[in-house]
């Protein structure tokens, strides 16, 4: 192995290193000055196994040569300066783990026999200018666990993309952010079961959030996450720790950008692992958002922002007790926040401006630790704090303390009212059914009644008299 990785060298790689070095196994040259173009003589590396030139100024094109590397299983060019199209060469009896080609200038469309990489588990592809209509079919890719087309030219629509049903799928992050796919979102996207992120902002998406979508299990359950997951496939797949052990390469470095909390966010490997999130923002999306979301209970990160959703934010969403931040700004929602968005007590980031909301909004809990009046902005009808509008009595809602909310408050009122009333009818019974059984204590009641009469009725008298007497003396004298 070969590792000189982070050493500032200069100049282009040597194009005959291909015949200096032939038993290498390991070529480690990432974050150096190298400039000029990824050697043709790289194929004669018959054992190469392990390629990473990442962060440098490689330029030109992608040799084809890479295509008749037999035994090579991680391959990483990302962030260089590369030109033309990927090779449209790959073949079925390679042993491609990882390729990562992202934040070059390739162009050009996806390489359709990169299907044929049964092995690969991780293609990274984002942040270049690749276009065309995607007619890559998930189906394909058995062992694909990580697809990143983000930030290119591509279209198409998702129907193509996903190719039909298929429940065992191991993918567990499809990001396609920043393209120009189109039409509906299918419903056999929902078969992904294994989905941890699923990122498809900024496109053309028309249509509805499909309601199958509260049936993602890792989204539902997050404890498949670490007894499946984690020791599935990131930290158990046999070819990868064999290279981990043999050259010292820690995979845990290759990045994968997310944006979390209203700013991008970069994950490795290691904080991948435990993100899930959906992305849906900045698309075309209609119709309300479905109840069904509430069962994903794990789910860190939603965001639907930027779309033309109504209807009303569904009224249990504080059963989403893992949600860290809720973005649904810029659509067209109405009627009031649920009482039960104060119990998502983990909540960082809340952004539900220019919308059609109105009324209180909720107090107690975690909201009250949210004081930036602008995630409620365009909502003129909202009032209470953070904002500088003060509620009315008739719209002032009470501090919430169980997000069962209207359910259990209308419950709690009804058994007060019953209380209140047995004890009237206890009381009113006690005094007038002793009355109506018991002769002597009713006649001796009435006689007490007509006695309190009568000396009411005398001290009246007294008084009138004495003041008549007061009256006319007061004449006389005058």
């Amino acid at each position: 192995m070969v590792d000189l990785s982070n050493t500032s060298i200069l100049g282009p790689l040597p194009k005959n290193i291909g015949h200096m070095m032939p038993m290498l196994q390991g070529l480690y040259l990432a974050n150096n000055l190298m400039n000029g173009s990824v050697p043709k003589s790289l194929c004669n590396l018959k054992n190469l196994e392990a390629l990473d030139l990442s962060n440098n100024m490689l330029s030109r094109n992608i040799p084809k040569s890479l295509c008749n590397s037999k035994h090579l299983i991680f391959l990483d060019l990302s962030n260089n300066m590369l030109s033309g199209s990927i090779p449209n060469c790959w073949r079925n009896d390679q042993s491609f783990k990882f390729i990562v080609l992202s934040s070059n200038n390739l162009s050009g469309l996806f390489p359709s026999t990169m299907t044929r990489l049964s092995s690969l588990g991780e293609l990274y592809l984002n942040n270049n200018s690749l276009h065309g209509e995607l007619h890559v079919t998930l189906k394909n890719f058995t062992s694909l666990v990580v697809l990143d087309l983000g930030e290119n030219k591509f279209s198409g629509n998702l129907t193509s993309i996903i190719g039909g049903e298929f429940s065992n799928h191991s993918l567990k992050v499809l990001r396609l952010r920043k393209n120009l796919i189109s039409g509906y979102i299918p419903l056999e996207l929902c078969f992904l079961s294994q989905l941890q992120i699923l990122d498809l902002a900024n496109n053309n998406l028309t249509g509805m959030i499909p309601p199958c979508f509260g049936k993602f299990s890792i989204m539902v359950n997050a404890t498949q996450l670490s007894h499946d997951m984690v020791h599935k496939y990131w930290d158990q797949d046999p070819s990868m720790v064999l290279l981990e052990e043999r050259y010292f390469v820690n995979w845990d470095l290759e990045p994968l950008m997310e944006v979390v909390k209203g700013r991008y966010l970069e994950y490795i490997r290691t904080t991948l692992r435990l993100e899930i999130s959906i992305d849906l923002s900045s698309n075309n999306l209609i119709g309300s958002i479905p109840e069904e979301l509430i069962f994903l209970k794990d789910l860190h990160n939603l965001n639907l922002s930027w779309n033309h959703l109504s209807g009303k934010i569904p009224a249990k969403i504080g059963q989403m007790e893992n949600l860290e931040s809720l973005d649904f700004s810029k659509n067209d929602l109405s009627g009031m926040i649920p009482n039960s968005m104060s119990n998502l007590t983990k909540l960082s980031y809340l952004n539900l401006s220019y919308n059609n909301l109105s009324g209180p909004i909720p107090t107690g809990y975690q909201l009250q630790t949210l004081e930036d009046p602008t995630m409620y902005a365009g909502n003129p009808q909202l009032c209470g704090v953070p904002l500088l509008k003060k509620c009315s009595n008739d719209t002032l809602s009470p501090t919430i303390t169980n997000f069962k909310g209207n359910d259990e408050g209308a419950l709690k009122r009804m058994l007060f009212y019953i209380v209140v009333m047995l004890g009237f009818a206890t009381g009113f019974w006690g005094v007038v059914g002793t009355l109506f059984f018991m002769k002597n204590w009713r006649y001796t009641y009435f006689q007490w009644v007509d006695n309190v009469q009568h000396w009411i009725l005398m001290v009246i008298t007294l008084k009138v008299t004495r003041f008549k007497k007061m009256f006319n003396g007061d004449r006389d004298d005058q």
